[in-house]
């Protein structure tokens, strides 16, 4: 009888030690799941070659659908370089996630015909998914950060005096806030170019409250050992362009500087202005 009874316990202390030990290694596993996207993340939003970004969107594509990966792949849609925006569109098609689709919609006439067809492939695989799933906007469709659309919000390429930024770096500032604004709950984000003729429509069609997003890189550069950007972000009426709010934001990357340095002390910066956004929209209704 002792025998049998220590047999039991221990039995049981092996038992315990192996769910320990499981929990543990299951522990481990998702952390370096994490850190691995966040690590990947990082390359498709900073790296300055291109083929850097295109791997990393690649590999995105084979993690797990969440809201990170997901806004990543998304913002990469509007890359420079024709590549980029090819992997994270079949990327976006693999992770089967319907909440990509009014970012994969926007591009669907992307100027390379490569992307094109990645596109509108994602598309009608994403939009399969959707049809089996229940909607959760009762909004006519196409909702941003989920819940009911109450806001259309237009969003222009940002501008600047500064110089040395070019381009290049204003288009990836404007993907960064079309990105950031449309995971917001309540929003969706108008197709860029959109006439005012066709904002008016939806908006009367469906009984939105239009903004307009005009947002200025008003200095960026060295500071204090790293790189400061300062922002500016003039919340609008849409599609009457009238002004409600101007919201500021400025950032620090300690330590660091150049070109990859200053997209992400914009991108900082830009987030900080877009924090009061929701209060500022909300405000201007009344």
């Amino acid at each position: 009888m002792v025998r049998s009874n220590r047999m039991r316990r221990v039995c049981a202390l092996a038992l315990v030690s192996a769910l320990v030990v499981g929990a543990v290694g299951v522990a481990a596993t998702a952390l370096a799941q994490s850190s691995r996207t966040a690590y990947l993340v990082r390359l498709l939003r900073t790296s300055d070659t291109f083929r850097v970004r295109a791997q990393a969107a690649i590999s995105l594509g084979r993690m797990e659908a969440d809201e990170s990966v997901v806004g990543a792949l998304s913002g990469a849609l509007r890359d420079r370089h024709p590549a980029v925006r090819t992997a994270a569109a079949a990327s976006l098609e693999r992770l089967a996630d319907p909440s990509a689709l009014p970012a994969l919609r926007r591009v669907r006439r992307d100027r390379d015909g490569s992307v094109r067809r990645a596109v509108a492939s994602a598309i009608r695989t994403l939009e399969r998914v959707a049809a089996t799933r229940p909607r959760r906007e009762t909004n006519d469709g196409g909702g941003g950060g989920g819940g009911n659309v109450e806001y259309y919000v237009g969003i222009g390429m940002p501008g600047t005096k500064q110089r040395g930024v070019d381009r290049a770096t204003l288009a990836r500032a404007r993907a960064f806030l079309e990105r950031e604004v449309g995971q917001m709950d309540g929003v969706e984000v108008a197709p860029e170019n959109e006439s005012n003729a066709a904002a008016r429509r939806t908006l009367q069609r469906r009984r939105l409250t239009g903004y307009y997003l005009d947002a200025s890189v008003v200095s960026v550069g060295p500071q204090g050992g790293g790189t400061r950007a300062v922002v500016s972000v003039i919340l609008n009426t849409y599609p009457g362009r009238d002004m409600r709010a101007i919201l500021q934001g400025a950032a620090t990357v300690p330590g660091a500087s150049g070109p990859s340095a200053e997209r992400q002390a914009i991108e900082g910066a830009l987030r900080g202005a877009l924090r009061r956004l929701p209060q500022a929209m909300a405000a201007s209704r009344r």
